[in-house]
């Protein structure tokens, strides 16, 4: 079962770059944008940056958008619009130049999704708000506009990219065959969605709940209705179990060539019962039958190890497949055949467990793997008493250090690592620097020297930064905001200086 503190979060190596200042045609979207969750469909968190290791040192706050509770989500940015959700019910535009409000858009209410919008103060062990994963960027086709695609709580939603206008929504519950009841399921769609044809991918999450079930599903790109459903929630028979189990809150992990999306499964009830739980698994795009399923060669009585991190995989040109990875609640990053679902290699670097292992998405950047681990087995009591998963293993401990590390993506090896920096927001990669938002240690978000791990800087944030970290131009854009931390929250947009974001394109 997933922590819940840890909950919300749920291509080649880009090097600073020398850009010709020409405009983006309207048919195409550029590389040093940030389109979706992770940058693109294989959630490589490899972005492109004018930053410098010697300008990341002047970072200021360019401007802060206020919004009504915490962003989780990692924003999304296209020709100059900043597109992010908050736990306050609200979608937002913003424009990337001067942080002003372009249009917002109000959520379906779910009243039971908590905290609600404003709610302060509130349990730290909070699943998150109504909004926890990022949009995805559709181009426009001749017949519909351009799309922002997202969640919120339960429904999916397609807005008109240039004004909000809703293009259409749907409901995935907890139980799709019976009416949607938003006063009592609190299923949420923690998975950022993905386009790949015309399927919309996504999991679904319902965290334990009884009655009810995850599942992976394909929404229709027109209409936003159900094309398939992979049911995660099964016993050996492939009977439907609607015990509660199933979850998915990865992001579906797109490999082009193979006709596949890779999605990961929570467990179930602080175990692992067969055939999905605890599992990688690819799925075909074209009708959602399972391709290949991996599971770790280890078993789950009381340890919560889930998989919950999105993967990462490499392709070439032309779509194929040569790196896929994910890591795990357990402490380890695995390296995956994305053909056969074989095991490549295995890292190990903590004991991990509740609050623990690798609960964000790391970053590939073709070369290496760069990810953060969490706080460690901390956050599950029982009748008062904190409850671990294996007492008598000294590395099972509330606090596991070291929480930053780094991997050699061929073999696995750790190339170097830190400690005091645990985290639940995901990890960026970009210009030879490592980006990422730290967990409780401090309101700031660090960064690294991707080759040997020195920190380069350590910015001040007015709160926590649980979100991902997209690079544009010279800024980093972010969210701020935790599950202890409710109204003031903001997205952010950092710049050398605090000088208004300059992009290659010249915005």
């Amino acid at each position: 079962m997933r922590s819940r503190v840890a909950a919300l979060l749920a291509l080649s190596a880009v090097a600073s770059c020398s850009y010709v200042s020409v405009s983006t045609p309207p048919s195409t979207i550029a590389s040093w944008e940030w389109p979706t969750y992770g940058h693109d469909a294989q959630h490589t968190f490899t972005g492109e940056t004018t930053l410098t290791t010697a300008s990341v040192t002047r970072l200021r706050p360019s401007w802060r958008f206020a919004t009504g509770d915490a962003v989780t989500a990692t924003p999304t940015i296209v020709r100059g619009t900043v597109y992010a959700g908050s736990w306050d019910g609200y979608f937002y535009a913003i424009d990337l130049r001067s942080g002003s409000l372009r249009w917002k858009y109000q959520l379906q209410a779910q009243h039971a999704v908590t905290p609600y919008p404003g709610q302060n103060p509130r349990d730290f062990t909070s699943d998150g708000g109504l909004v926890t994963a990022s949009a995805w960027y559709q181009l426009g086709d001749g017949n519909r506009p351009d799309l922002v695609i997202f969640a919120g709580g339960y429904t999916l939603y397609a807005l008109d990219a240039s004004n909000g206008a809703l293009f259409w929504r749907h409901e995935y519950t907890g139980r799709p065959e019976q009416p949607p009841d938003p006063d009592h399921d609190g299923t949420r769609i923690f998975s950022s969605p993905v386009v790949a044809g015309d399927k919309v991918l996504f999991g679904v999450d319902v965290d334990g709940q009884r009655g009810e079930r995850g599942y992976i599903a394909a929404a229709s790109l027109a209409t936003g209705d159900p094309v398939w459903q992979t049911q995660t929630d099964v016993d050996g028979n492939g009977r439907v179990l609607n015990d509660g189990c199933g979850s998915v809150w990865s992001s579906g992990t797109v490999l082009p060539s193979l006709g596949l999306v890779v999605f990961d499964v929570a467990d179930c009830n602080f175990s692992n019962p067969p055939p999905f739980s605890e599992s990688v698994m690819a799925v075909r795009i074209s009708d959602g039958t399972p391709a290949w399923i991996f599971r770790p060669a280890r078993e789950d009585v009381t340890c919560d190890t889930d998989f919950g991190a999105t993967a990462n995989a490499g392709i070439n040109a032309a779509g194929d497949a040569s790196f896929l990875g994910v890591g795990s609640k357990d402490g380890t990053y695995y390296a995956i055949d994305p053909a056969t679902g074989r095991q490549r290699w295995s890292s190990n670097v903590v004991f991990g467990g509740f609050s623990g292992g690798f609960i964000a998405t790391a970053a590939y950047d073709g070369q290496h793997v760069f990810g953060s681990t969490g706080l460690g087995d901390f956050g599950r009591f029982e009748h008062g008493d904190q409850v671990f998963c294996k007492p008598s293993d000294p590395r099972d401990l509330p606090s596991q250090e070291p929480t930053a590390h780094a991997f050699d993506a061929s073999t696995g090896k750790v190339l170097w690592q830190k400690e005091g920096v645990a985290s639940f927001a995901p990890t960026t990669v970009a210009g030879g620097m490592v980006f990422n938002g730290l967990a409780i240690a401090a309101n700031a978000i660090t960064v690294r020297d991707a080759t040997s791990g020195t920190l380069l800087a350590q910015v001040p944030l007015p709160t926590a930064c649980w979100s991902g970290i997209a690079t544009v131009g010279d800024a980093l854009v972010l969210g701020t905001g935790s599950s202890n931390q409710g109204s003031p929250d903001f997205i952010i947009a950092l710049t050398p200086d605090g000088t208004p974001p300059v992009t290659p394109s010249g915005g």
